[in-house]
């Protein structure tokens, strides 16, 4: 019987006695920036500097000498060249106790007599180990314990349950698993977290969930008065693919006053930290962490559109009923998701001639009315020798290529002599010698018997109504074996498929004659390919990887099917990717987008939505969101029929609409509908009024989503991540938030709240979000609290002043119009700029060739008036729109505008500015709006009115 288990966050106490501890230590130095510390029982820990305000920390316990931490290899790290670095080495003059590290920007001090390390930023301690227990290992365990100064709070650490941002007081375990509605029950019963916690859910951030982040950002202050210069961050990223911890001063199990621990129950401590180093420290940490673990790539524009899937979308009528009920109702979407139902009884890669007959039309007719679809795809290879119609000979070549399926067992499948590749895992067990028999899974996706009539034998073997499958899953860290899978995506590719849904990246599975873990994943001890070391480990050693590499496996693969001679003159060719995925690792964001996994419809899911986005927008993922709705049913369903309140529905969907994915997702089979036109009024048009405003704001979104490429910064944003030194901004974080710098949104997420707070950040006025229907309000002062009446169509949004927003006329998807020129909305107040990126919004060929165009604009008040310029940084790429607005929001009639140099002239209305064929300027008296039409013929233009 194995001894790897699934271990629960009280049972790895790194305060608990029985730890060894790494003692005194010797040091020398390898190289100009890496420090070796030997101790009496010669264990090596490797300190080394990565720019003069990064450090990494390596500690093996195996290890005994430099060479030992020789192999580099990471799921998450591409550049360990994080900056220059000049290091100067001394020992203190304390009886040579102490080893000073300094780079100038950092002072790391090293204890000697017995280890530690602490960190300085100019002097100013901002990161210690706890004195004497700090590195510790037992068996194959791994800890680190740092002190936790009161002013710290602690944010990041990915994909967690919980309401509250701050996760200082909370212990969590990074394990990828499906804990379908966060329930934290194994498949056996047993609960994923200690009994002593009594709740698991939504509310509880104990729960293993589907991705692994783990990365921690410190955010602290030496005067809880004055934040302004004595703010400090640190980014902690533990780079470890095992069942890995952190406890964050939470005394659950111990008395962890004042300090927290991080561990990995197997393989390297190895961890990173990076000091911010700039006017926003924070943000500096989140930039050093983009180049650590790469950065993101720009999706198609359409991502940031409104989505909408179904798990009992289960033919094709039901499917473009959905899309024309949507077009009836002028209710803006991009996306349609099809889940597991478009296969043929469940074989991976493929479409059911039976429920979706002639797919490439349909896709075609799907594109022609502005739709963009996904299916899901999992892992699993299926067994089942009958297709949909019950026959054995239908060609499946994903599996008959590769296997010699046995019909009676499965279990006993044989590789073909001339298989490409031998992609699906053995069931070899740690310890227990090569096994040549296939390891066979069982996954299942619920019961139904409305699909019965289309699913001979939905379960292998046997007729019952179970939706699942038995089958196989690839050895996904080979990297033969990534190359092979992204290779089986040409068919759905060459049908017009536009996204990739990539679920089940924890393998949801049902124990069955190969499998007795209770746990609903991979077995522990099965043998898997270990990228980084070229050899095989025990699944629970690099049990986070498989999700990593299943996802880098299917972006490699479909990047090489849409650029290859064969797509030339088809849909997809040179198409961008975008791929949702349901878990991954720290670095997935450079090959997808994420969604938080199956929620049910309960408050308490909407209520940790914005809280679970942001972190993880402060972990490097910039995109992700919850299923809006609930995936599931929950408390807040119909007992009749499922369907998911109406109350909750509205306020889902209006918060959603400013958050990065926006997909409302459901499960079918057990809930009668959850499409917000379903509903009627009001909910239909309290819904569709907020989907079209951020229909108007989506460059906004593609914008941020440009700066994250560059920066790292999330697009949807904590409050401190724009306003870091207003010290109550860190009160109001768990349910306010920023759309990229400066559009500020406090939705309302408890259930009969008609009236709620919302603070405004010190330092700046703020005005009500206005989208050129009405005249601008007064500005509100910053550092002040606003009460707001919140009825089912309102979501409190405010504008900094001064911020440049742009805003596109109104489509019902993206691209509907053929020309869609921007109006720069300017607001009245500070000076500031905004940087606006174009490209075609769905090829490759700015990633490729450059084609794409980076405009600065920006404005500044002069004598009774505003000058506006707006210069082209960058310029391979020409618009369809030929021309541009501005619109000074809350002027008195002008007495003069002027563009270039030139005077302008006056027309009468909106449309006669709209139609003008030259420059020109139309006052709005009603609106208090001064709106500039500027033909974009120059690099640089200036606008400037008088008043």
């Amino acid at each position: 019987m194995s001894t790897y288990r699934f271990v629960q966050v009280d049972e790895f106490q790194a305060n608990a006695d029985g730890w060894n501890q790494m003692g005194p230590v010797n040091w020398t130095q390898s190289d100009a920036n890496t420090i070796l510390l030997t101790n009496q029982d010669n264990r090596v820990v490797q300190l080394s500097f990565l720019s003069a305000t990064a450090l990494r920390v390596r500690f093996n316990p195996a290890a005994r000498q430099a060479s030992d931490y020789s192999n580099n290899n990471s799921y998450a790290v591409v550049n360990r060249n994080l900056g220059p670095v000049n290091l100067s080495v001394q020992t203190l003059p304390d009886n040579g106790g102490t080893l000073l590290l300094d780079t100038g920007v950092l002072q790391v001090k090293v204890g000697l007599y017995p280890y530690g390390i602490a960190v300085y930023k100019n002097g100013q301690l901002i990161h210690e180990d706890t004195y004497e227990k700090n590195l510790i290992y037992s068996n194959e365990a791994v800890a680190n314990l740092k002190k936790a100064p009161t002013n710290e709070k602690y944010y990041g650490f990915g994909e967690k349950a919980g309401d509250q941002l701050n996760k200082r007081s909370f212990t969590m375990t990074f394990f990828n698993y499906d804990n379908f509605t966060y329930n934290d029950i194994a498949s056996d019963g047993s609960r994923m977290i200690p009994d002593s916690q009594k709740e698991g859910g939504p509310l509880n951030p104990s729960g293993p969930l589907y991705n692994t982040m783990p990365l921690a950002l410190a955010v602290g202050y030496t005067d809880p008065n004055n934040l302004a210069g004595s703010l400090y961050s640190y980014g902690l990223f533990l780079d470890n693919v095992a069942q890995t911890y952190f406890n964050m001063e939470a005394s659950d199990y111990s008395d962890m006053s004042g300090k927290y621990y991080f561990g990995a129950l197997y393989g390297e401590l190895d961890y990173y930290i990076m000091v911010g180093d700039a006017e926003n420290p924070i943000n500096d940490v989140m930039r050093q962490y983009a180049i650590l673990t790469g950065g993101s790539a720009m999706p198609p524009k359409y991502a940031f559109g409104y989505q909408q899937g179904g798990y009992g979308y289960y033919t094709r009528e039901i499917l473009e009923g959905v899309a024309q009920d949507y077009r009836n109702n002028n209710f803006p979407i991009d996306g349609l998701h099809i889940d597991v139902d478009f296969q043929d009884n469940y074989r991976t890669f493929t479409s059911s001639n039976r429920k979706f007959p002639d797919a490439k039309g349909m896709f075609d007719g799907l594109h022609s009315a502005g739709f963009k679809c996904s299916t899901n795809i999992t892992g699993i290879i299926t067994a089942n020798p009958l297709d949909e119609n019950g026959n054995t000979d239908t060609p499946y070549p994903t599996r008959d290529d590769i296997l010699n399926l046995n019909q009676d067992n499965a279990a006993i499948s044989t590789y073909k002599d001339d298989a490409p590749v031998h992609p699906f895992i053995y069931n070899t067990r740690d310890g227990q010698g090569e096994n040549p028999n296939i390891f066979i899974a069982n996954e299942g996706y619920g019961t139904s018997s409305l699909v019965e009539k289309y699913s001979p034998s939905p379960g292998y073997p046997g007729n019952n109504p179970n939706l699942g499958t038995y089958g196989f899953y690839s050895d996904m860290g080979n990297p033969d074996v990534q190359k092979w899978w992204g290779e089986q995506y040409e068919y759905l590719l060459s049908i017009g498929l536009d996204m990739i849904w990539q679920d089940m990246t924890c393998p949801a599975l049902i124990p069955n004659f190969d499998d007795n873990y209770p746990d609903k994943t991979l077995p522990l001890d099965v043998m898997m390919y270990d990228t980084r070391t070229g050899g095989y480990e025990p699944n629970a050693k690099i049990h986070n990887s498989f999700a990593i590499n299943l996802i880098k496996a299917t972006y490699e693969g479909i990047t090489k099917l849409k650029s290859s001679d064969s797509f030339k003159g088809t849909y997809n060719y040179k198409k961008r990717n975008f791929i949702i995925a349901r878990g991954g690792y720290a670095g997935v964001h450079r090959y997808a987008g994420i969604w938080t996994g199956d929620s049910a419809s309960s408050w308490d899911f909407l209520k940790i939505n914005v809280p679970e986005v942001l972190n993880i927008g402060l972990t490097g993922q910039p995109i992700s969101g919850c299923d809006i709705g609930g995936f599931a049913n929950g408390s807040g369903s119909s007992s009749t029929n499922g369907v998911t309140d109406p109350e909750l529905l509205t306020r889902w969907m209006t918060s959603g609409a400013f958050l990065p994915w926006y997909r409302n997702h459901y499960d079918k089979y057990t809930k009668a509908f959850q499409e917000p036109y379903n509903y009627g009024e009001p909910v239909l048009s309290n819904c569709r009024k907020y989907v079209e405003i951020r229909y108007r704001l989506l460059q906004v979104f593609y914008d941020a989503m440009y700066e994250n490429t560059q920066n790292g910064l999330p697009i949807a944003r904590a409050l401190f991540v724009n306003d870091p030194i207003d010290p109550q901004v860190y009160q109001h974080c768990n349910d306010q938030f920023f759309l990229g710098k400066d559009i500020l949104v406090a939705p309302v997420v408890t259930p009969n709240t008609y009236n709620r707070d919302v603070y405004l950040p010190a330092g700046s006025e703020w005005y009500v979000f206005n989208d050129n229907t009405e005249v601008l309000s007064a500005p509100t002062p910053g550092g002040t609290t606003q009460n707001w009446d919140v009825p089912m169509d309102l979501v409190p949004v405010y504008v900094r002043e001064g911020a440049i927003i742009p805003l596109r006329e109104l489509e019902q998807y993206v691209g509907e119009l053929s020309v869609n020129p921007i109006t720069f909305q300017v607001y009245p107040g500070k000076d500031s700029s905004y940087t606006l990126y174009q490209d075609d919004e769905t090829t490759t060929a700015a990633e490729e060739s450059g084609a794409y165009r980076v405009t600065e604009i920006s404005h500044e008040g002069i004598t009774n008036g505003q000058k506006v310029t707006v210069q082209r940084t960058y310029d391979k790429y020409a618009p369809k729109e030929t021309y541009y607005f501005v619109a000074l929001i809350g002027t008195n009639p002008p007495v003069s505008v002027s563009a270039k140099g030139k005077s302008l002239s006056g027309v009468g209305s909106k449309n006669d500015l709209d139609n003008s064929a030259s420059n020109a300027y139309f006052y709005d008296a009603g609106l208090k709006i001064t709106f500039v039409k500027i033909k974009d013929t120059a690099a640089k233009a200036i606008i400037e009115a008088v008043y």
